[in-house]
């Protein structure tokens, strides 16, 4: 069996910080991977790393979760509920994924944005609490970053851009003091939570971006949501991930090709958490990279194609014959910086 482990988040996404939060880290089989197997910078965003293997690029979620929901042909853009916190000169940007909305809580956000937004032909729906759809009166004419891209980052370099960008910032701008000022978000912060003070628009169909070629799978093993979407709409036979490895082989059958994304790296480094981090790659080593050696030494695996993204991202290819490199020294991920 081959294995494509997508592993978003391995890569510290502070790439000038990345050696110095990896110092002192014993992580002896993934050392072994990057030292016996063939490795090649690739740098990507992580929409970038998830679509180019499953065939997908362009295609747009929104609409898919439109038609999914029963709602209809369109023009669709997600507007997802994130926090938007000021850090100096930056605005960072969270997801749902640090916070905890209520259906009542959607709907009575909901309420007052398609109230406001109604004399613009903008009409929200709430697919579940945490994720919003926006439905437009005419195509957007503009491009967004899509919201995996932007959490933990500068929302001033991720604004809507293209022809109409403009137009959209202005909308966005009118959503965010909205939400701003929104008496449930007081309810909140009173309760210690973070306020929804602002909503993400993305989803439409994005230009493709560029990458390695991999090989086409024949099972896709993802726990996003949105990941699953897509493999099935690629036709792609899709189930939940294995917790760790010693359940791949059980989860993967017969398949020859398995495409696996393991995401539990990818929190701490979006948000910077870098003992969160470390502590979840030592976890990793123990559940994942110390297994999948072994897989390759006994031959079940025949080859592992290891991808990460960020600025420091990187493409790792090792076969069973490679790890006989005696002479290819074991490389710490200090080295991947």
């Amino acid at each position: 069996m081959k294995l494509t482990l997508l592993m978003p988040g391995l890569s510290w996404l502070d790439a000038h910080d990345g050696a110095e939060v990896c110092r002192g880290l014993a992580l002896p089989a993934l050392s072994i991977l990057l030292g016996r197997g063939s490795r090649r910078p690739l740098s990507s965003t992580l929409s970038q790393l998830y679509q180019q293997p499953l065939g997908m690029p362009g295609a747009s979620i929104a609409s898919q979760l439109a038609q999914r929901a029963g709602l209809g042909a369109g023009h669709w853009l997600l507007a997802d509920p994130v926090h938007v916190r000021i850090d100096r000169d930056r605005a960072l940007l969270a997801d749902v994924g640090v916070m905890s909305i209520s259906q009542h809580e959607a709907d009575a956000l909901l309420l007052s944005l398609n109230q406001h937004f109604a004399e613009d032909g903008l009409q929200f729906h709430a697919l579940q609490p945490g994720r919003w759809l926006l439905q437009l009166p005419e195509a957007s004419r503009a491009s967004f970053t899509p919201l995996p891209d932007a959490v933990g980052e500068n929302v001033n370099e991720h604004l809507p851009a293209g022809e109409r960008g403009l137009h959209w910032n202005r909308l966005l701008n009118e959503m965010q003091m909205l939400l701003y000022i929104h008496p449930l978000n007081d309810e909140r912060e009173a309760r210690g939570e973070l306020a929804v003070n602002s909503v993400w628009l993305w989803g439409d169909a994005v230009e493709a971006g560029r990458g390695s070629a991999v090989e086409r799978p024949d099972l896709v093993l993802a726990d996003d949501e949105l990941l699953q979407l897509q493999a099935t709409a690629a036709g792609l036979p899709c189930d939940a991930a294995p917790y760790a490895c010693e359940g791949l082989l059980a989860a993967a059958g017969k398949s020859e090709h398995v495409l696996l994304v393991q995401d539990a790296l990818l929190a701490a480094a979006q948000y910077r958490d870098a003992w969160g981090w470390r502590e979840q790659l030592q976890r990793m080593e123990q559940d994942w990279f110390a297994p999948l050696l072994q897989l390759l030494k006994q031959g079940q695996l025949q080859q592992l194609r290891l991808l990460s993204h960020g600025p420091a991202g990187f493409e790792l290819t090792v076969s069973r014959p490679a790890l006989w490199k005696f002479w290819q020294r074991p490389q710490a991920p200090a080295a991947l910086y």
